[in-house]
């Protein structure tokens, strides 16, 4: 369904997560009937700070976006623009005849909210090939720190570990690769977290790869809530039954992902000083408590352009326990500069360059390599202001 406006959009979602269990023709619905609504969080547009001669918008951006061959010729999609200046209605073949609905939300013009109630599967596949449409165009990834921000932000009722370890190891014996993956339900899943990722329960430690948190919108209406599943994909998934609960959550979220963007860029981002030829900014350091065992063949492996890192570079050996490596992010379209050693991971930002670049580069290496990672700036603090 087409949204029209802002008030006739949450009409429809909340139709679908609604706590009637009557449709609109009065009819009870049978249990399977609710169709779960899904969030994405995307960064909508590049360059960082936005072109000042680019005035067509976030809007201008999906219309080139439909015309593309990647999305029109598998998906035919169609852009529906809303009375509301910030909202449109992407309409997008999904199972053959059948039609799904993502509607976009670009009040923030940089950072968007995608909202759909089409199947997973089809969402997905469809939020991935337009993502990758459009150069400065991505989902956001959670870092584990964020995600506990989302459990703390009410009940945590459930809560998934993971260990997905596919990294090049020395000799001819290929990838080492392991896999360890715990979920846990419960009103105490919260507490649980800080004792599963302890030294010496789990040797390699667990990343935290989504919770489910029942959370209350913070306006004194104690009975209206949501309960939600939040991904370090970006992908917030609730089952209502209050759809404003999870809008506002999905909200604070979004917010909290923007904070951390804006402190990476303002604080550490390199610029030069043209007139003195002074260089400003600091980089940014990963600590690993797993240190790299084959350099050389991990720096391969993170800038084949391939998923999940999405990084194209040539590394440059500097020694068998050094390499440097300038690198362009694919979901981004731009560039940032990398220096390895075992256990430690340098980045230099460039100004204009995504923060969200360096996010999701710290995710992905906390659900690839090591799950304790830490971010922290020249001065060993760390980088999160949470």
């Amino acid at each position: 369904m087409i949204a029209s406006s802002r008030s006739h959009l949450l009409s429809v979602l909340e139709s679908r997560v609604g706590r009637t269990h009557r449709d609109a023709a009065g009819e009870e619905r049978r249990p399977g009937d609710a169709v779960p609504v899904k969030t994405y969080l995307f960064e909508g547009r590049g360059p960082v700070p936005p072109d000042p001669d680019d005035d067509h918008g976030p809007l201008g951006t999906l219309a080139e976006m439909v015309r593309d061959r990647m999305l029109r010729d598998p998906y035919s999609p169609r852009l529906h623009l809303a009375e509301d200046p910030d909202l449109a209605t992407i309409e997008f073949a999904c199972h053959g005849d059948l039609r799904g609905f993502v509607y976009v939300d670009c009040e923030d013009p940089r950072h968007w909210l995608l909202h759909t109630f089409a199947p997973s599967r089809a969402a997905d596949r469809f939020l991935s090939a337009f993502a990758a449409a459009r150069s400065g165009v991505g989902r956001a990834a959670l870092p584990g720190e964020l995600l506990e921000i989302a459990a703390a932000s009410g009940s945590t009722t459930g809560l998934t570990l993971g260990h997905e370890r596919q990294v090049p190891g020395s000799g001819s014996g290929g990838c080492n690769s392991d896999f360890l993956r715990a979920r846990v339900w419960g009103t105490r899943a919260g507490r649980l977290l800080s004792l599963l990722n302890s030294p010496g329960i789990f040797a390699e430690g667990l990343a935290l790869s989504n919770v489910e948190v029942r959370h209350r919108r913070d306006d004194g209406q104690g009975a209206a809530f949501c309960v939600d599943d939040v991904r370090w994909d970006g992908r917030i998934i609730t089952r209502g039954p209050s759809l404003t609960a999870h809008l506002e959550l999905a909200a604070e979220l979004q917010a909290y992902y923007m904070r951390q963007v804006a402190t990476v860029e303002s604080k550490y981002a390199a610029r030069m000083e043209k007139r003195a030829d002074i260089l400003h900014g600091e980089s940014l350091a990963l600590h690993l408590t797993r240190p790299i065992e084959d350099l050389e063949r991990f720096c391969r492996m993170v800038f084949s352009t391939a998923n999940p890192f999405l990084l194209w570079g040539w590394p440059v050996m500097r020694g068998p326990r050094a390499a440097s490596v300038a690198a362009v992010d694919l979901g981004f379209g731009q560039t940032l500069a990398f220096e390895f050693t075992p256990d430690l991971i340098r980045v230099f930002l460039p100004a204009g360059t995504s923060g969200g670049a360096v996010l999701r580069f710290h995710a992905n290496l906390q659900h690839r390599l090591d799950p304790r990672v830490r971010l922290l700036d020249q001065d060993e603090r760390d980088v999160f202001q949470l």
